[in-house]
């Protein structure tokens, strides 16, 4: 089990390095929020895997799943409606507010 951690854990840190250094580089704030997708759709993921096989089966486990799912829901509303209020600030019409 501590080779399946070493390697989730790593993973989860080259993604999240890679997303760091490409929104770096990126010139425009939209251009920088794409570098958010792969943080929370493949590096939080591979940290909750990490993180669960370590705890084992125990409230520590559920507590770090529970957080997971948590991200994996409320971040691509987030990161889009942080798009979209960019979008409107560029002067990029953006249609009328979801309802």
């Amino acid at each position: 089990m501590l080779a399946a951690q070493a390697v989730c854990g790593a993973l989860a840190v080259l993604v999240v390095a890679y997303a760091a250094g490409g929104a770096l580089l990126a010139r425009s704030p939209l251009g920088r929020l794409h570098f958010l997708a792969p943080v929370t759709t493949l590096a939080v993921p591979l940290f909750a895997v990490a993180g669960m096989l370590a705890f084992g089966v125990s409230l520590g486990s559920a507590s770090v799943a529970v957080t997971a799912a948590a991200l994996a829901v409320s971040g691509p509303a987030l990161t889009a409606a942080v798009g979209r209020a960019l979008a409107a600030e560029a002067g990029a019409d953006v249609g009328k507010e979801p309802e």
